[in-house]
């Protein structure tokens, strides 16, 4: 059983955030909630209808019950920056997040027996890829044991190996402010959001090929994004035009869920049948029906500066048998999954180069001057 509890943390102002309303600062830090006598869930997290949610709150990382004790949640790593985005690999109880201040991704692991009081839920915290400048989002290959992520400043999306190694920069041309990243490991596709001048939502391969625009109208700020793996649907939340949108995973058959009542939607996650999502304005955590959009209601509010949030449950990360599976592809390095045949290609880090087997990197490095125009 997951034990939950709060703990009060006092500063003296409000990080700086980074979202496209470009508001910068903020006059007091708001309240936290109240601690609360620790308390037991009645039921197993893992059942189905009690997801646990990791978000992001700047200063520390936590997760609560989505039926759990209203105002109560748990903290994994605490003493952070400026904690923006997270993911997790379920089967290696890693839970990672990047840190914008730091310029880092870094990880922990999650303690999933804990119940003390006194202690966080995670330990040994590690810094597993740095010299970032802006990492806005996340996430991890489940699959392939690989890190995602996009950096709004240098306007790049990037992979590497989960220890940070075998770093290749994977798009780099036509991006304005990517944002939200989410993986489909089971289609071999990634996709992103782009908030800059030309707004949209673009897929690509996982290892950067078949690129493609989906959405591009009736979009401006497309923060929020994650994939219904089930049903093979995209959400996305638009903070500028306050909606929650869903289409096919190529973009057709776009749909509203949820316009007319959200003030400033950040990230957004998904369980079964029902949409979380973080809003910076109400400085809480909101649920609804995936569907219709109704049966609305608040997770968690008084949150110092909600940022990502992800379902933190195995169900969001199923096990399938890919190329890279078996002895890495063949590959010497990375093994990137791929929607053209032979469903994956093998990669070496940024400034190596690949011999003419396809399979093997060379050694040692060249350099590389990459032109993001």
């Amino acid at each position: 059983m997951l034990q939950q509890l709060t703990l009060t943390i006092t500063r003296n102002k409000l990080p700086s955030e980074p979202g496209p309303n470009s508001p910068r600062s903020s006059n007091k830090s708001p309240s936290e909630p109240g601690p609360n006598s620790p308390r037991s869930s009645n039921k197993s997290p893992s059942e189905p209808g009690s997801p646990l949610l990791l978000f992001a709150n700047r200063r520390d990382v936590r997760l609560v019950d989505a039926d759990g004790v209203r105002g109560e949640s748990a903290i994994v790593v605490s003493d952070l920056e400026d904690a923006a985005a997270v993911d997790f690999l379920f089967d290696e109880n890693l839970i990672f997040w990047t840190d914008v201040s730091e310029e880092a991704i870094k990880q922990i692991h999650w303690n999933q027996s804990s119940n003390s009081l006194k202690e966080a839920l995670g330990t040994g915290q590690a810094v597993v890829v740095s010299g970032l400048t802006s990492p806005d989002g996340l996430a991890c290959d489940w699959l392939g044991k690989k890190l995602y992520w996009t950096d709004s400043e240098t306007n790049r999306i990037e992979v590497a190996n989960l220890d940070g190694t075998s770093r290749k920069v994977l798009v780099w041309m036509d991006l304005d402010q990517p944002r939200a990243i989410a993986l489909h490991p089971g289609q071999r596709y990634m996709y992103w959001t782009d908030w800059g001048e030309e707004p949209r939502i673009e897929r690509a391969g996982m290892d950067g090929s078949s690129r493609k625009v989906l959405v591009n109208e009736n979009i401006h700020w497309p923060n929020g994004l994650t994939i219904d793996l089930v049903e093979e649907k995209l959400y996305w939340a638009d903070a500028k035009l306050s909606f929650i949108h869903r289409a096919n995973l190529d973009g057709s058959a776009r749909e509203p869920v949820v316009e007319g009542t959200l003030t400033h939607p950040f990230a957004l996650t998904l369980s079964k049948e029902t949409l979380y999502w973080t809003d910076w304005q109400t400085r809480s955590i909101h649920a609804c029906n995936k569907h219709s959009g109704d049966k609305t209601r608040e997770i968690l509010s008084g949150i110092y500066s909600p940022m990502d949030i992800q379902v933190l449950e195995p169900y969001r990360q199923p096990y399938i048998i890919t190329p890279c599976s078996n002895n890495n592809g063949g590959c010497s390095h990375l093994c990137l999954l791929s929607p053209v045949q032979p469903f994956y290609s093998c990669a070496c880090p940024t400034g190596v180069q690949l011999k003419a087997d396809g399979k093997t990197c060379k050694p040692g490095r060249i350099s590389v001057h990459i032109n993001n125009n």
